[in-house]
């Protein structure tokens, strides 16, 4: 049985990413032998703003839905430019100005 590699890697970290927060939890034995804790936490925003001026709307699970959000502030004339700040392990912040 094959396993996708998003899950083989959740597996091997040990870890579980709910909502932008990852929680704690015991590494697996995969990692030599050693035992520890990952204790990593996000208040929201989890990045910092791109520059001065910037001002934090929300984050989203995907960089898409970040992007449609960004695109549709623009088109109402809401903001003149945004930015998605994030990856494939954190959620993705929108900042705007």
């Amino acid at each position: 049985m094959r396993i996708p590699k998003i899950t083989a890697a959740a597996i091997v970290a040990g870890t579980l990413v709910t909502g932008g927060v990852t929680l704690a939890s015991t590494a697996s034995a995969a990692t030599a032998g050693t035992r520890g804790t990952v204790t990593l936490r996000c208040d929201h925003p989890c990045s910092n703003p791109p520059g001065p001026g910037w001002r934090y709307i929300d984050n989203y699970f995907w960089a898409s839905s970040c992007i449609d959000v960004g695109n549709r502030g623009v088109n109402n004339r809401s903001w003149s430019k945004y930015q998605c700040k994030g990856d494939t392990w954190t959620n993705y912040d929108l900042w705007v100005i």
